[in-house]
């Protein structure tokens, strides 16, 4: 019986390492490059803070598709979801930068109104 077993088991460890780790993370590549790319359409590149952030998932991206290259696609996929946060924060923060700017001009067009008026 324990021949037996011995046999059982290394058969299936042989079985679980044929079928190899994850599978290639396709769908969350096209995620994490479609945020990137909104994340540059969307004005990251002109503020300091979101192009830092954009390079960082940049950086990321590329590691995911090297790590798929080696194989490697369990760490990939963590690598891409770390891309994809860093994207989606670009784009973030290149939105609250327009945003701030907006604001900060509208309040100057209400200041130069009021002062206009009260003269």
């Amino acid at each position: 019986m324990s021949k037996h077993f011995a046999l059982f088991t290394l058969g299936f460890v042989a079985f679980i390492g044929a079928c190899g780790g994850a599978a290639v993370p396709n769908e969350r590549v096209t995620s994490a490059t479609a945020a990137v790319r909104a994340a540059e359409v969307g004005g990251a590149p002109s503020n300091p803070e979101a192009s830092l952030v954009l390079k960082r998932a940049n950086d990321g991206l590329a590691r995911a598709k090297a790590l798929i290259a080696d194989g490697d696609n369990e760490a990939a996929d963590f690598e891409l979801q770390r891309a994809e946060a860093d994207a989606e924060l670009a784009l973030n923060l290149a939105r609250e930068a327009y945003a701030k700017a907006e604001a900060q001009a509208a309040i100057d067009l209400v200041t130069a109104y009021k002062k206009q008026s009260s003269q």
